[in-house]
């Protein structure tokens, strides 16, 4: 695996007790078990409700309280549901909702209308984060209190028959479960959400007339964020794009400027479904390298098409000014273009590297492109909010992927010119998880990351000579100081001289079995150095030749459960161990 190579190439077993460190806080986290303080997330109605007064709820789903019009004009913004989660997610009928959530019939309406009451208290749930009432650990917090609330009307919500209501409590549900605190139930509730959505048709636009905006709104949002969290996860979505023949509504709320967020969101989400589609599923394992290459070409060209149609201010790959990251809300849209485009860049990139095998043009432009993605990445840091409700693709993910790109280049360039600046860079992004432990009061021990930091600056000083990275040389590394690289043997290239072949699981019969191995065998070869060689050429590991590129074909993809490689015991998932909703659902394995 590729801690192993790591920790052999370091010399010491520092890094892989960091991982395993990480690991086991991460599945404590997930599972709730072991010597941890975390809740498990229930599916359970609380004995008693949250009640609040009706000038609080307002406060937390439009901010007119009277009582605090100075604080809101002082503030210049009250954080509120409709000004911070409506603009990025604009599926719910305010005018509709509110007078509801206002009526003098609230009380009768939540104790017979469940999807209402579950709609309502993730609404709550989710203004209230915005006013302390947030909170990094399930089971804690104001906000929390709601949220539970919901989640004890899961059961209401999906034995009916479906309808927008129903489905519209799950969206607000999935949009709360994307916070640090929901990581145990982030995936199940996107993926009820999808499957409600298409029960009803809604891709089809098979709806009722007078509810149709809010239907196709509601579905949008759902896809966005189901695409999202399936490329994130390395799977396939459960929305088949070659069955959706619904429009895009008109949403000038989701507009910043000129700007549509909206309908680049989606946009986006459909170039992800591709690239899996085309890259990365078990049926692109068949390409032979140019076809692979032709194929990275295409997503490649549609991701900066879609680039540049992002105007100025929130393209990504260009500086933004300043003003993009004042108002709260157009920073987090800010935040969540750039971050998607360079998880697609950082994707393509490694997949390019992966299946090349030579120094050609354009491995280096890739190993320069995940270079520089990594950086931006951590450049962007300094604006996230280090708070319960930024998204965990925001505040860790990211950042997380960001620091492993850099922590190996580093570690296979110790004397690279550009290791003093990925250095900085390592420095940067453990201060970003440091401050993020100091916002959770130390729930978050976001602060090991910082060992990573730690154990690269130790090996560039090991490897030269005791001297710090600010007295490097700027030389390559000789030829016998060089690693042996691998690329996957894919297509063609996998069909021949293919000494151990693979035998497929399933009762598959020889006329559908596909003419090329699935092991993802690596073909090892040794980099000479050759006298027209830049000096400044890097090199970014490819696969450890026990990686089984069939078993997991979108190694480019990005889950906060793995980390260089490595996998978390799957051994929650057993059914006596599964989360249910009254024993509706067992969790989905992770």
């Amino acid at each position: 695996m590729k801690i192993q190579s790591l920790t052999q190439k370091l010399g010491n077993s520092r890094l892989k007790e960091l991982v395993d460190c990480i690991e086991a806080i991460i599945e404590d986290r997930v599972t709730a078990r072991g010597a941890t303080s975390i809740s498990p997330v229930t599916f359970k109605k609380p004995l008693s409700s949250t009640r609040i007064s009706g000038e609080l709820t307002r406060v937390y789903v439009d901010g007119c309280d009277p009582g605090i019009l100075y604080v809101q004009t002082q503030s210049n913004i009250l954080i509120v549901y409709f000004m911070r989660i409506h603009p990025m997610y604009p599926f719910l009928d305010r005018q509709s909702f509110e007078e509801t959530a206002f009526s003098t019939h609230l009380a009768q309406t939540l104790e017979t209308t469940p999807a209402f009451s579950a709609l309502y208290h993730a609404v709550l749930a989710l203004g209230c984060q915005y006013h302390d009432g947030g909170s990094f650990d399930p089971g804690k917090g104001k906000a929390w209190k709601f949220f539970q609330m919901s989640l004890g009307l899961m059961a209401d919500i999906l034995v009916p028959r479906e309808s927008l209501l129903n489905l519209q409590a799950l969206t607000a549900m999935s949009i709360f479960a994307m916070n640090t605190c929901c990581l145990q139930i982030d995936e199940i509730l996107i993926m009820e959400a999808a499957r409600m959505a298409h029960a009803l048709r809604y891709h089809r636009a098979i709806c009722s007339t007078e509810q149709q905006v809010w239907c196709l709104r509601t579905f949008w949002v759902i896809y966005g964020m189901e695409k999202q969290l399936a490329f994130l996860n390395r799977e396939n979505s459960l929305i088949a794009d070659y069955n959706v023949g619904c429009s895009i509504p008109e949403t000038p709320e989701a507009s910043f400027g000129s700007y549509n967020w909206f309908l680049s969101s989606i946009r986006f989400a459909r170039i992800t479904s591709q690239a899996y589609e085309l890259l990365f599923s078990i049926s692109a394992t068949q390409n032979s390298t140019e076809t692979y290459h032709t194929m990275i070409d295409y997503v490649q060209g549609r991701l900066e098409k879609w680039r540049l149609t992002v105007p100025d201010g929130f393209r990504p790959g260009e500086s933004c000014p300043p003003q993009t990251f004042v108002d709260p809300v157009s920073k987090t849209v800010a935040l969540q273009t750039h971050y998607s485009y360079h998880s697609m860049a950082i994707a393509l990139a490694r997949l390019t590297l992966q299946i090349g095998s030579d120094d050609s043009e354009r491995q280096e432009h890739s190993r320069r492109s995940l270079m520089a993605s990594a950086r931006r990445i951590i450049e962007l840091t300094q604006y996230i909010d280090k708070a319960p409700h930024t998204p965990l693709f925001i505040l860790a993910i990211m950042p997380l992927v960001a620091l492993f790109i850099l922590f190996d280049f580093v570690v296979h360039n110790p004397t690279h010119s550009e290791t003093k600046t990925n250095l900085a860079m390592l420095d940067i992004v453990s201060g970003h998880f440091a401050l993020v432990e100091h916002a959770s009061n130390g729930s978050l021990p976001c602060s090991l990351v910082s060992e990573f930091a730690h154990i690269a600056r130790q090996h560039v000083k090991d490897v030269n000579g005791g001297r710090g990275p600010g007295d490097m040389m700027e030389a390559p590394l000789t030829p016998t100081q060089r690693t042996y690289r691998g690329h996957i043997r894919t297509g063609s290239d996998a069909a021949r001289d293919t000494q151990m072949p693979v035998v497929m699981e399933g009762n598959i019969s020889d006329d559908h079995r596909p003419n090329v191995e699935l092991s993802g065998e690596l073909e090892p070869y040794k980099h000479t150095e050759s006298a027209g060689e830049p000096a400044d050429l890097l090199y970014y590991p490819a696969m450890d030749a026990s990686f089984d590129f069939g078993s997991d074909p979108l190694l480019p993809g990005i889950d906060l459960r793995t980390l260089f490689g490595s996998v978390i015991s799957t051994g929650f998932d057993s059914p006596d161990d599964a989360s249910t909703f009254g024993g509706i659902m067992p969790t989905p394995p992770t």
